[in-house]
């Protein structure tokens, strides 16, 4: 690295352009120049003053420390990846009260007393109570909370308690520097970066030959990979957290570009949607991300660059990720919804992602939003220098946006508003049902419904697939399925089921392909609103 690197400022500006460099290198020698110089950041950070590291606090850089109060999840992983590198970040906790809630839950009998006592601060009570251990005091904290088996429970006592932790990167793999997904071969842009396709909708429809399935290692390889680069950025998403390392697809979409698509873990999906998200990768680093909810025809869905790759090819790579869904779902529509576009999110607001995706098709749902587009589409024509401010922005973020393929019906489009009435439709059922416990009540509507589509037996399904089951049945029962023919039982049997199988991909494709069963959603939906 260069000698004359001296200040914070550019460090981070030249680790930021090697990052560029080694995603999109112009040649072999440049590929290999940039990641032999972000493999050395760590050292060159360690031969700085004291206070150029400081300010790189939170940069993600190698040699650097990330502060951050991660879910119960993402400190799981820590736990499991960073061995040795996070502690709990005393100096940042005002009251200990949450964190003693935690704690009282790890006590034995015998300790007590003195934890209650008031002898010793919290911070002296975990130092006594792990003096004999190795490892740092965040280690021995998720020791115990893992050792015990209710785990949901812990979860949610360890996020209440907004744990601050300090995770000092040194030379980790997971660090901004170094975080890349191992591919054979790198692919050169020595033509530069690629344009929005011209006909948007043609290209999200061209099928995409090469997408295959990772084997379990490399899927939990590349799940490490997607955890690491939002950890290091101050994030965390659920479907990464949550992610099936069995359901992992890749999308090799050519000049080094891949799209990788996560399906959830089976414990962790949702009643009627099919929640994936995905990385795009560029040779193998991780430069921008997004999560999408699949429910029948429709995905709703948004992309997130990061920074570093802000200055590429954005546009190009957002229709390339609708294409991936188009091609794995089937799907008729995408949706984006307010907060993409920049209601409540400044930055995406200041970005004017509104005309990012308008620019692709994407249109507003009111009238009034597609009117007032029109007019400060004109206005820029008219003016070359013309932006919408900030008050417009606002405006045209109020509300969704959608871009509809050829074929796509309005019949077929499932307001999510509709979501919580579905919800409340599945309430009443199970209230109907009289169980003494929600647990009972499910039960009974379990039984009722596999009699009612022909479901002889469950006993032959697998524990997560009898979990699919329970957790659409409410929604099903809301339907009179009684009076469904033979063929929409069959088919709504195999949906049923496949909403447990190993891969929820599979109920997604169904749910695509059950119109039928769509129409009656919407129709019990539309009817519940007219009763209210």
């Amino acid at each position: 690295m260069s000698s004359n690197v001296k200040t914070a400022t550019r460090l981070r500006r030249r680790h930021s352009d090697l990052c560029f460099e080694r995603a999109f290198p112009r040649s072999k020698r440049d590929a290999r120049k940039a990641s032999d110089e972000l493999g050395d950041f760590a050292l060159e950070i360690s031969r700085q003053q004291a206070s150029i590291s400081s300010e790189l606090i939170d940069s993600g850089i190698a040699g650097t420390a990330i502060r951050y109060r991660f879910s119960f999840e993402v400190a799981k992983w820590l736990a499991g990846k960073a061995p040795g590198a996070v502690s709990i970040d005393w100096p940042e906790i005002d009251d200990t009260e949450p964190l003693d809630s935690l704690l009282r839950h790890v006590l034995l009998p015998a300790e007590d007393e003195y934890f209650d006592s008031g002898y010793a601060s919290t911070r002296e009570w975990v130092d006594t109570a792990r003096s004999g251990c190795g490892g740092t005091d965040f280690e021995w904290l998720m020791a115990q909370l893992q050792e015990r088996r209710c785990e949901s429970f812990y979860r949610q006592l360890f996020d209440a308690a907004d744990v601050p932790l300090i995770w000092n990167l040194g030379n980790s793999p997971y660090s901004k520097s170094r975080n890349v997904f191992g591919r054979q071969g790198i692919c050169m842009r020595k033509d530069g970066m690629r344009p929005r396709p011209h006909h948007v909708k043609k290209e999200i429809t061209r099928p995409v030959e090469n997408i295959s399935k990772l084997p379990p290692g490399r899927g939990a390889d590349l799940l490490d990979v997607a955890i690491a680069s939002l950890a290091a950025r101050h994030r965390e998403t659920y479907h990464f957290n949550f992610a099936n390392p069995d359901e992992v697809y890749v999308a090799d979409l050519g000049n080094g570009i891949g799209v990788a698509v996560f399906g959830l873990s089976p414990a962790y999906r949702f009643p009627l949607e099919c929640t994936m998200g995905f990385l795009i990768l560029s040779n193998g680093v991780p430069i921008g991300y997004g999560g999408s909810s699949v429910l029948f025809k429709q995905v709703n869905t948004g992309i997130n660059i990061f920074d570093e790759y802000r200055g590429s090819e954005a546009a190009y790579l957002w229709v390339q990720v609708m294409r991936v869904y188009h091609s794995l779902v089937g799907c008729t529509r995408y949706v984006a919804n307010p907060y993409q576009l920049g209601s409540g999110n400044r930055e995406a607001l200041r970005s004017g992602a509104f005309w990012f995706y308008y620019r692709l098709g994407y249109r507003s749902v009111k009238p009034n939003m597609r009117r007032l587009a029109l007019d400060e589409q004109t206005k820029m024509k008219r003016d070359s220098g013309y932006r919408s401010d900030l008050r417009t922005l606002g405006k045209l973020a109020s509300c969704d946006m959608h871009l509809t393929l050829p074929g796509a019906k309005q019949t077929e489009f499932f307001d999510e508003d509709w979501l919580p009435t579905s919800s409340g439709l599945a309430t009443t059922v199970l209230g109907r049902a009289g169980g003494k416990t929600r647990r009972a009540s499910a039960s009974r509507v379990a039984r009722d419904i596999a009699g009612k589509i022909g479901v002889e037996s469950l006993q032959s399904w697998t524990p997560n697939e009898q979990r699919g089951f329970r957790a659409i049945a409410p929604f099903v029962a809301a339907l009179q399925p009684e009076d469904w023919t033979t063929q929409q039982k069959r088919a709504v049997r195999r949906l049923l089921k496949a909403k447990g199988g190993r891969r929820e991909l599979a109920y997604a494709r169904l749910l695509a392909a059950n119109d039928w069963f769509l129409q009656a959603l919407r129709a019990a939906c539309i009817a519940w609103h007219k009763a209210l």
